[in-house]
């Protein structure tokens, strides 16, 4: 009898997340070919089906559901025995945990997490939402910080909700202002992320113009803080960030807070399916614990 291989489980998680063979060999940049043999090995090898192949769609079969958080977990402790293996040799006995994070959490949010969870080895990448819960869901990180929330998800958590704030290029005739009001900057032009990598941050600022009357003109969308800051230091317009990015200074770049604002932006943490290494919790609690300390909540 053949044995269970890594690449097996990374095309059962893959195809699992994404609903498609197409669309797992295209996550995996692998050939669709090679994914569904993998698949149809591990199947043969389990005795068990674990897909219905639809024309449209793949569906998870009892098995599968059943063997994911499983196979997940196995995924995770293969990627880390290189980095455990290194942690030996080094004399450290530190749980390596894997986290991912929007870019709106660098640097003073995971700044604040990593001094909280000195006692871990943490390896910290980042990307768009959905682009880091896919990776959660695939395996590939253990944890990740994005700005969406889903209500129906046990492993799914808000740590905080929090206020935007206006960034204005420095000399900007409110650069000096402590706070402002959508009345002063409804005529400014406003850098902003495309609605498709940061939906919930679109419709955020979006409302707050809506909801005063105004109508918003957007001269950029970019797909993270450190461009839309960036074009803001260089005169291209405003932009309403999280209270949290101004907790660091940004060279070019003056704050105020939004008088209209309300804590409505939220920070959610996400773990792999079943909250294998029980993070939710004490990451909610070190996140809870560090906005208040930065007066970020009400």
């Amino acid at each position: 009898m053949s044995e269970v291989s890594l690449k097996q489980l990374r095309c059962f998680l893959a195809v699992y997340s994404e609903g498609s063979f197409t669309n797992a060999a295209k996550s995996l940049h692998m050939a669709q070919s090679p994914v569904s043999q993998s698949v149809a090995s591990l199947e043969r090898h389990l005795g068990e089906k674990l897909f219905e192949r639809r024309p449209r769609e793949v569906i998870p079969t009892a098995a599968a559901r059943g063997l994911y958080p499983e196979v997940l977990e196995l995924r995770r402790r293969a990627d880390s025995l290189p980095q455990l293996a290194a942690d030996m040799r080094d004399g450290k006995k530190t749980r390596r945990i894997r986290l991912g994070g929007v870019s709106s959490t660098f640097p003073a949010i995971i700044t604040g997490v990593l001094a909280a969870l000195d006692d871990y080895s943490i390896v910290v990448s980042d990307g768009a939402s959905s682009d880091l819960t896919l990776a959660v869901d695939n395996g590939d990180i253990d944890a990740c910080l994005v700005r969406e929330f889903s209500s129906h998800r046990p492993d799914e958590k808000i740590a905080f909700r929090e206020k935007l704030c206006v960034a204005f290029p420095n000399g900007h005739r409110l650069a000096g202002r402590s706070e402002v009001h959508v009345g002063e900057i409804s005529d400014e032009p406003v850098v902003l992320f495309h609605r498709s990598s940061a939906p919930v941050a679109f419709d955020l600022v979006a409302s707050i113009f809506i909801e005063h009357g105004r109508t918003m003109r957007t001269v950029a969308h970019v797909s993270n803080e450190q461009a839309i800051l960036g074009l803001v230091a260089a005169g291209a317009g405003i932009s309403l960030v999280p209270a949290s990015v101004a907790i660091q200074s940004w060279s070019g770049v003056a704050f105020a807070s939004l008088a209209e604002a309300r804590h409505t932006y939220p920070l959610t943490i996400r773990t792999a399916p079943g909250d294998p290494l029980k993070l939710l919790h004490p990451l909610t609690e070190v996140l809870g614990r560090w906005a208040a300390e930065n007066d970020l909540t009400p």
